[in-house]
């Protein structure tokens, strides 16, 4: 019996843990959630204006697997081409007061890719 009580204490500690670490990830507007993966438009609608935006451009090489057309005929490229791509990067700061950490979302044209703490809001 002792051991599956100490086995379910176990299971609900790594669920708390697991559960926590999904929801750092996350900004809290109100009662709307932001992940990463959403677009600017809808993070503007549910947070409003943040307090700082910067924004800039990096050049970034990815890997083309596509296929090309030659003639009539579609041929897949035997190894990878690099192309060239422009990204525009905006990261954006939510200061939500004194008592709680500021937000950066860092947006790659268009679409979140990450959520980090600062220190404490003014």
């Amino acid at each position: 019996m002792k051991i599956v009580w100490l086995t379910s204490i176990l299971v609900l500690s790594l669920l708390l843990i697991v559960g926590s670490e999904v929801m750092a990830s996350d900004l809290r507007c109100g009662s709307k959630i932001i992940t990463v993966g959403n677009y600017k438009y809808d993070v503007l609608r549910r947070c409003g204006e943040p307090a700082h935006v910067e924004t800039w451009e990096e050049v970034r090489f990815k890997r083309d697997f596509g296929s090309g057309l030659f003639g009539e005929e579609k041929i897949l490229h035997l190894r990878p081409l690099l192309v060239e791509e422009l990204v525009t990067i905006e990261e954006w700061e939510y200061n939500l007061g004194p008592n709680t950490f500021i937000r950066y979302l860092r947006f790659e044209n268009g679409r979140l890719t990450r959520i980090n703490d600062g220190d404490y809001g003014y």
